[in-house]
């Protein structure tokens, strides 16, 4: 992973996003990006960076070669940013501004999601953290839970899952929601093939469960006590992408990275 890109609005969540960041940055070697969109005249750029700068905490060590002030949409900015530099992480904020989706991720981080092709985390506006701030970031986020759809398989989403659960020296498990037309003991099989090659982790559970997905993730995350849950980004042609993501980060019970599958 070259490089970790930090979307900031300078709001409230600033510092929050900020130190998740640079967390999983230094956990997954690569290097740290900020960027903020603004409509504001170039002239006022230099405030905006002195400003992003009071609000960072001491631990967290960013020069000012690593924060970058583009004029544009904020989304636009953010993808345009994380394909120029090949990222292989974006990490944004979530907030509420009312509409389906948008009423629980956010305007700019929906808009994210559907068009990434670059893995998103999402931080929520809440009072946990998976990463600890001193000495420096690192990441701490218990386990990592990496809901599987079975009927679109994501290998992408399962590496990204296994190296995060590596670099923080946290277990792995594998959950999925059967369907209807497959039984428990098929989707664990399902699940145990899936395992068996992955590295560098491989799964310390396979769970199968059934009901509402967006429900039944967030109850396995908090019974398993897992910080972080890896959820594959749903094709466009089967449905809007990250609306699961959206209601399992709207439960408060874990943060979400949000994975798109590999470019075909």
């Amino acid at each position: 992973m070259d490089m970790t890109l930090c979307a900031v609005d300078l709001g409230a969540m600033t510092t929050r996003v900020v130190v998740h960041a640079a967390g999983f940055a230094s956990a997954m070697g690569s290097e740290l990006k900020i960027v903020h969109a603004t409509d504001a005249a170039p002239a006022q750029h230099n405030a905006i960076v002195d400003a992003f700068f009071k609000s960072i905490p001491y631990d967290v060590s960013i020069s000012e070669s690593s924060f970058a002030v583009r004029s544009g949409k904020a989304a636009e900015v953010i993808l345009g940013d994380a394909a120029a530099g090949g990222a292989g992480l974006i990490v944004m904020g979530s907030s509420s501004h009312g509409g389906l989706a948008r009423m629980l991720l956010g305007s700019t981080s929906d808009a994210v999601l559907q068009q990434t092709t670059t893995p998103v985390l999402l931080v929520p506006p809440t009072s946990m953290d998976i990463v600890a701030g001193a000495p420096r970031p690192a990441v701490t986020c218990g386990a990592v839970l990496a809901a599987i759809d079975l009927t679109e398989i994501n290998q992408r989403q399962l590496r990204l899952a296994s190296r995060i659960a590596a670099a923080a020296s946290c277990p792995l498990n594998l959950l999925t929601i059967a369907g209807a037309l497959m039984t428990d003991h098929d989707a664990g099989q399902r699940l145990r093939g899936l395992a068996h090659n992955l590295e560098p982790v491989r799964p310390r559970g396979l769970i199968v469960r059934r009901g509402d997905v967006a429900e039944e993730v967030s109850r396995c995350a908090a019974s398993e006590k897992a910080g972080l849950v890896v959820m594959g980004l749903r094709d466009r042609a089967r449905g809007r992408p990250g609306r699961i993501t959206a209601k399992v980060l709207h439960s408060h019970r874990a943060f979400v990275l949000a994975v798109p599958a590999d470019a075909h």
